[in-house]
């Protein structure tokens, strides 16, 4: 349930201009001279199977919103993605019957309480702690500040390498924290029996939003998100008339309705009344057993491509954002354009090539990868993609954290003796230094 991958594209033009050269060539097959000399019969046959022929490609024409000659069908919007071939009215008319459905199953079952009652007035609450604690008349911070979250479970990993694999990746996590005067809160406590795996990070948001009004924005990590780049800053400025960022594509999600339209492992949320309203609309599918698994039941109804289980936080998300696009979707940013968290699979084979080609913090993209993302291998719980092995996923991971590290360790001189070994060695007779070498003994010549 974890594997989050790359949405392919989904819109498919239609070619109209192809179907009306086919009528044409249908239309021709019988010219009038094919009935000279034959029978009456024949003459009939023949008639019959070319008027037959016209109604087909007239009802397929029909049928498939297209145009041939003088049938002209308009159609509402364009068909969607799933076993249900359905117009954006139909869509909505489903969707609100099913968010209806599911709002009641809520309603019936035990209150949610986790998060004690909703927070009224939190935007003039937050501004009045910051002017107290900035002495700003604004009650706004001089400079966006960040908290990074991330959690772990406080159980040892069923993998004897995990434990091992966490460290480094919350290590990594420090490092780029303090490279960018960032805040970093980890979490390896057990919250609550009920919302556990992916749904305690709606907990610990909402529980950091309210005891640290003077932060800006808070950024989930999932403890399998490694920085690749670490010199390569979030660009906040691009995202202020949002509330809410994470790796996502608009017409997987809208268009399609797809459940692995975005990622939820990464994200970051803005400290705000939006924020605080939209998790509580978020949070109330979690608690594990029976609200669980009955609001799954929803998000399949409600989301094509999913397939059956208990809610989980990605599909949850998506649902919120399809249901109600005006109130959430529209604050929710997806960006596609850098890996604001990018999958594993199609990066860490060329951090080699990376190196050798480009520089880190002026991309984010493919060629130096901002945050790569090791969704599916469950390193500590053991449930691993069965698309690949333990041994891949601990060997790739190992090669990402290195290729991070160097960018820390260069600057006092040191570099991993190779991305496969945590072993470090000086830099001097590295490729760079050989290369400075070469060029400071040409000069002299």
């Amino acid at each position: 349930m974890r594997l989050r991958a790359k949405v392919q594209e989904y819109g498919r033009s239609r070619r109209v201009t192809n179907m009306k050269d086919d009528g044409k060539k249908t239309q021709t097959l019988l010219p009038s001279e094919s009935f000279r000399g034959r029978s009456f019969q024949s003459r009939v046959v023949y008639g019959l199977c070319f008027a037959a022929s016209v109604c087909i490609i007239g009802l397929w024409c029909f049928t498939s919103n297209s145009s041939l000659g003088i049938f002209t069908v308009r159609s509402s919007g364009p068909r969607q993605y799933g076993p249900k071939q359905m117009t954006p009215e139909e869509i909505k008319a489903e969707l609100a019957e099913i968010d209806m459905g599911l709002k009641a199953f809520l309603n019936s079952s035990k209150p949610f309480t986790k998060f004690g009652p909703p927070v009224v007035g939190w935007d003039k609450t937050r501004a009045d702690a910051i002017r107290r604690s900035t002495n700003s008349s604004s009650g706004v911070n001089p400079k966006p500040r960040i908290m990074i979250i991330t959690s772990s479970h406080p159980k040892k990993c069923e993998n004897k390498q995990g434990d091992q694999m966490l460290l480094k990746s919350i290590k990594n996590k420090m490092d780029y924290a303090r490279l960018h005067g960032i805040e970093l809160y980890y979490n390896m406590d057990a919250i609550d029996d009920e919302m556990t795996s992916w749904w305690v990070k709606t907990f610990l948001t909402h529980m950091l939003m309210k005891q640290h009004p003077e932060i800006d924005w808070f950024w989930w990590m999932d403890a399998d998100a490694i920085f690749t780049d670490m010199t390569f800053e979030l660009p906040l400025e691009k995202y202020k008339n949002h509330n809410m960022v994470m790796h996502g594509w608009e017409d997987a999600v809208y268009d399609r309705r797809s459940w692995l339209g975005l990622n939820a492992g990464v994200f970051i949320l803005r400290n705000c009344q939006w924020s605080m309203d939209m998790l509580h609309a978020w949070a109330p599918m979690s608690p594990k057993g029976k609200v669980r698994d009955g609001a799954g039941k929803f998000l399949t109804k409600a989301l094509p491509d999913r397939g059956k289980g208990e809610a989980d936080d990605q599909s949850g998300l998506v649902y919120l954002m399809v249901t109600d696009r005006e109130r959430w979707g529209s604050k929710v940013f997806l960006e596609s354009d850098y890996y604001f968290q990018g999958y594993w699979r199609v990066i860490t084979e060329r951090f080699e090539e990376m190196m050798d080609k480009y520089k880190p913090g002026l991309y984010g993209d493919d060629r130096w990868p901002f945050v790569t993302h090791f969704c599916g291998c469950e390193f500590c719980c053991g449930s691993i993609n069965p698309e690949y092995t333990v041994d891949q996923c601990l060997m790739h991971m190992e090669r990402a954290v290195n290729f991070a590290d160097n960018q820390v360790i260069n600057r006092y001189g040191f570099q991993h003796k190779t991305l496969k070994t945590p072993e470090v060695v000086p830099l001097t007779g590295s490729k760079n230094q050989t290369t400075s070498a070469k060029l400071k003994a040409k000069k002299a010549v």
